[in-house]
């Protein structure tokens, strides 16, 4: 009888063949997180993220009530800025300094320029209203030492990712950033305008195609806008009939539109003094520095040779004394030179306060708007003058968002810097078949 051998068996493994599909690997999925910006207007921060590459698009600053973006919990490589107002670019210091490994910073030269000037005067405005921000001069400074200069149409890489700006016609430099990243096009529109106005031209985005997803700022998605000349034509008109009539026109302006309302004065043919006092001058100054950012900047250089600068305190002090047209900040109302000027029209009935755009809540130009008196810490005023406000907006109106997702069809759209930006998502399902979406801050959506 023949021994049984025992045999221990191991269970036999197959080799894995490596099969040529001709398919590439998928791609990641891109995480884009919501730190900002959302169902609010301003304060704009989106962080995109494919695993590898992880950067901010903006990182803005809410001014009416002080409050920034949420800090992202992983550090970011870059800050892409696309234009120089504080809702935009306002808290890219507190960034830089929040973070060990300094991202890097992107943008135009004339968006560089313009976040100086605010960036500087957020530090001085913080301070007068105990609103410190988070950032000092110093770090204002390396942000601005550390800033990659990019020129409209000209893709820079984020490691593997590719961006590129082109010109969102909001103000000079302004820019809309086009992503291609994991195999996703993604067009982020900053603020922007697709008609042009006297200072800038139109958004430059038609030849964009095939996007994933859009991502689109909604100010004024409840209303169309009336057509710029109109209402250029109109502020005109109304500045040239308050001088002639011996009036002063008083005109509080953001610094940034300053450029802008004196060249519209140019235009059309005043032919009396006008002064250019606060910041406005040196936004004036950036943006005649900058031309190729500009609609016309020998209109402008012309109207730059028919302005006074006021440069001094004492000069403030002669202006008021002879019929004319005043353009200076704040825009708000809440300081600078406009407070001192406010003094000398409140009670004069030929002379008139002529605003020439949104009044932001909060503000003392919203509340002189709303209840007809001008209260600042200094000052609590009974307004008798005419006051008048011309919407010369720098933002789309509703016709011209539509206009652009219908130009463009993307797959996906994400409203955001509006308060009403769900009601938005909800139109452009309903009317244009599009899947369109409105996140809450701190939410993470995927792609």
């Amino acid at each position: 009888m023949k021994k049984q051998t025992k045999i221990n068996r191991r269970p036999a493994v197959a080799r894995a063949k490596r099969v040529n599909t001709g398919k590439k690997p998928a791609n990641p999925k891109i995480k884009i997180g919501c730190n900002g910006g959302l169902r609010e207007v301003g304060n704009n921060a989106m962080i995109l993220d494919n695993g590898k590459d992880r950067f901010s698009l903006e990182f803005g600053f809410n001014v009416s009530d002080g409050i920034g973006p949420i800090l992202p919990e992983k550090e970011v490589d870059a800050v892409v800025i696309c234009h120089g107002h504080l809702d935009h670019c306002g808290s890219v210091p507190e960034l830089w300094n929040a973070q060990k490994k300094k991202p890097k910073i992107f943008g135009t030269q004339a968006t560089k320029d313009l976040a100086e000037l605010v960036l500087y005067d957020s530090l001085k405005v913080g301070k007068i209203k105990g609103k410190p921000r988070n950032f000092g001069k110093s770090d204002i400074q390396s942000v601005l030492n550390n800033w990659k200069v990019i020129g409209y149409k000209k893709p820079f890489k984020i490691g593997n990712t590719k961006v590129t700006l082109v010109d969102a016609g909001h103000i000079p430099g302004s820019a809309m950033a086009f992503i291609e990243m994991s195999g996703k096009k993604i067009l982020y529109t900053s603020d922007f305008k697709a008609e042009q106005t006297q200072l800038v031209g139109g958004a430059d985005y038609k030849k964009l195609k095939n996007l994933d997803l859009l991502i689109m700022e909604t100010t004024y998605s409840s209303r169309s806008l009336d057509k710029r000349a109109k209402i250029e034509k109109e502020f005109a008109e109304q500045v040239k009939k308050t001088v002639k009539q011996g009036g002063i026109a008083l005109i509080p302006s953001f610094a940034i539109r300053a450029p802008e309302l004196i060249m519209i004065l140019e235009k059309y043919g005043a032919d009396f003094p006008i002064y250019v006092d606060g910041m406005g001058r040196t936004a004036t100054e950036i943006s005649a520095k900058n031309p190729k950012f500009l609609r016309n900047s020998v209109q402008l250089k012309r109207a730059m040779k028919k302005a006074i600068l006021v440069k001094s305190h004492e000069q403030r002090k002669t202006v008021t004394k002879k019929p004319c047209a005043i353009v200076t900040t704040g825009g708000s109302m809440d300081g600078g030179p406009v407070a001192h000027y406010m003094k000398y029209v409140y009670a004069d009935t030929k002379s008139a306060l002529i605003t020439a755009g949104y009044q932001i809540p909060g503000t003392a130009g919203r509340y002189l708007q709303d209840t007809g008196r001008y209260v600042t810490e200094d000052v609590d005023l009974k307004v008798k003058c005419p006051m008048f406000n011309f919407e010369l907006s720098s933002h789309a109106g509703r016709d011209e968002l539509l206009q652009l997702v219908k130009d463009l069809r993307p797959k996906k759209v994400l409203c955001m810097h509006g308060v009403h930006c769900q009601r938005f998502a909800m139109e452009l399902k309903s009317q244009l078949s599009i899947d369109a979406f409105a996140p809450k801050q701190g939410e993470v959506v995927e792609i």
